[in-house]
This record gives C-alpha cells, sequence and structure tokens, in this order.
C-alpha cells in the first residue's frame, strides 16, 4: 500500500513544467519566427526586383532609339538595384508591334543568358491591350532568389517580371543597334 503515495506524489509533482513545455514549443516557435523572416525576405526581393523592372521599362521608354550599349547599361541599373549578382539575373528589352490581330517583333535584345524574342516567342497572354499599329516596349527580367534559411522547407525560386510600357513620344523606339529591323 506503500506505493499508493509514491504515485499520488509522483502524479502531483509540477516541478519542470514549464521546461518541458518550452522543450515541446520552442523549436516549433523558431521554425515559425525563421519562416516568417524568409517569406518577407522573398517578398521584399520580389518586390524590389519588380520595381528594378518597371524603372528600366520607363527609362528606356524615354528614349526615341537606343543601341545594344544603352540596353547593356540598362540591364547594370536593373543589377545594381535587385542586389543580386549578374549571374542570378536575365534581361530582355523587346518592341512589339501589333498588326491586326497578330503581334510581331520588331527587334529584340537580351544581354543575357535569354534568348532574343521571336515572333513565334511572343507572350500574348501578358500583352496589354494595344491599338492596331501601335508598338510597346517589353521589358522581361528574371532573379533568382534563394531563402534566408533554407530549414523552413522553400527551394531556391525565380522571380519573373515583365513590363510592356509604350514610348513617351508616341513613335516606335528605333534600335541602332538592328540594321534590319522590320518595324
Amino acid at each position: 500500500m506503500r506505493i499508493a503515495p509514491a504515485a499520488h506524489a509522483y502524479r502531483t509533482d509540477e516541478r519542470g513544467v514549464a521546461a518541458i513545455e518550452f522543450a515541446i514549443i520552442g523549436p516549433l516557435l523558431v521554425t515559425l519566427l525563421l519562416g516568417a523572416v524568409t517569406l518577407f525576405e522573398l517578398y521584399r526581393a520580389s518586390h524590389i526586383a519588380e520595381k528594378a523592372t518597371f524603372t528600366t521599362a520607363d527609362i528606356l521608354s524615354r528614349e526615341d532609339t537606343t543601341s545594344t550599349s544603352k540596353i547593356s547599361t540598362n540591364r547594370s541599373i536593373f543589377v545594381a538595384m535587385t542586389r543580386h549578382p549578374a549571374s542570378d539575373t536575365t534581361f530582355r528589352v523587346t518592341s512589339i508591334k501589333r498588326l491586326g490581330t497578330k503581334f510581331t517583333v520588331c527587334w529584340s535584345d537580351a544581354p543575357s543568358p535569354l534568348v532574343k524574342m521571336i515572333d513565334a516567342t511572343i507572350p500574348t497572354a501578358k500583352m496589354p491591350l494595344v491599338a492596331d499599329g501601335d508598338t510597346i516596349l517589353f521589358v522581361e527580367s528574371t532573379v533568382l532568389a534563394t531563402p534566408l534559411f533554407a530549414s523552413v522547407g522553400l527551394p531556391a525560386m525565380t522571380l519573373a517580371n515583365f513590363s510592356a510600357i509604350r514610348s513617351r513620344s508616341g513613335g516606335p523606339i528605333k534600335n541602332e543597334s538592328v540594321a534590319a529591323a522590320p518595324c
């Protein structure tokens, strides 16, 4: 019968309960904190890449003519704004004209691993409403974003952005580096 008082004492002893609860909950709270910080950092990187794409598109739209060197300079601006290594970014600028119900590439310049756009690769689903005969400048960029903490289970991802913008002067933007542009 002496076991009953010992069992009762063991069952009612609450010393160390807080330490055990923290040992169970602590890692979960740390993981949630790291996950929240990682998601915020990925959102921030996405927002910066989007703003950099829009900014470089706006810079290019203010010109009547451009060239491969100007586009390379704008890519350098994009890389500086995103604060990513140039090897983790891609950048392509394409002048697209609408003719009837179809789009045609006037010229394309890709000073990065991307290839130049051709008529067959125009992303028509992404195109805004464009008047017949009008041209737009289509600027595409990608940035490789790696999570701050890999322990939260997110893989490295590519953040893709684009900007379709008209020339500020209203006419097409000519590329001096492309001699035989169809537009």
